[in-house]
C-alpha cells in the first residue's frame, strides 16, 4: 500500500530535519525586558524635552524699526509719546549699534545682547533744540530711559524693555 502513494513535492520531505529547530522558540531574559524598557524611558525623555539649543533674542530686534509707543514717567507710569512726535530705534547686529530719532533729535547706543538681556550705551545724539512743548522732555526721558534698560522681549509686532526691576521702560512697534 505504501508503494502506491506518488512521490511528495513539498519540501517538508526533503530530508531537513536537522536544520528545524528542535523544541519551543527561546525566551527573553530579564535583561532584555530591562533594557528595553530602559531604552523606551529614554526616548520618552527626549521626545518630552528636546535638547535646548541657544537662542539669539537679539536677531529678533533686528526684522524690523520699532517706533515708540511709551516710556517710563516720572513715577514708573507709562506715558505715550507725544501726538506728532517720532521716537524710532533700528537694530544693527553687524554693528551692535541701536540708532533713530529721539523725538527732537538723532540719536545711536552700542548695545550687546545675551539670551533676552540688554546692555546698551549712548553713543552720540544729535545737538538740535525744539521748541515745540513737551518734545524736549520727552526726549530727555527717552534718553535717560536707555540707560536703565537691561532686557527685553520681542512678542509679535511689540517690542518691551525693562529695567533691572522687570519694570517696563519702553514699549515699542513695529513701524
Amino acid at each position: 500500500m505504501t508503494d502506491d502513494l506518488p512521490p511528495r513535492t513539498d519540501d517538508a520531505g526533503s530530508g531537513d530535519e536537522e536544520n528545524t529547530p528542535a523544541g519551543p522558540p527561546e525566551t527573553m531574559g530579564a535583561g532584555f525586558y530591562a533594557a528595553l524598557g530602559l531604552l523606551g524611558i529614554l526616548v520618552l525623555m527626549i521626545l518630552s524635552h528636546p535638547l535646548a539649543l541657544p537662542v539669539d533674542y537679539g536677531l529678533e530686534m533686528t526684522k524690523t524699526n520699532w517706533t515708540l509707543q511709551t516710556y517710563s514717567g516720572n513715577g514708573g507710569s507709562l506715558v505715550p509719546v507725544l501726538s506728532g512726535s517720532e521716537v524710532t530705534a533700528r537694530f544693527d547686529n553687524r554693528e551692535g549699534r541701536m540708532s533713530g530719532r529721539s523725538g527732537c533729535n538723532w540719536y545711536s547706543a552700542l548695545y550687546t545682547t545675551k539670551g533676552n538681556a540688554i546692555a546698551l550705551s549712548r553713543e552720540t545724539v544729535t545737538a538740535m533744540g525744539c521748541d515745540r512743548p513737551g518734545i524736549m522732555e520727552q526726549e530727555y526721558a527717552f534718553l535717560a530711559g536707555l540707560s536703565k534698560v537691561t532686557s527685553f522681549r520681542v512678542s509679535g509686532s511689540t517690542l518691551k524693555m525693562y529695567d533691572d526691576a522687570g519694570i517696563t521702560v519702553f514699549v515699542f512697534t513695529a513701524a
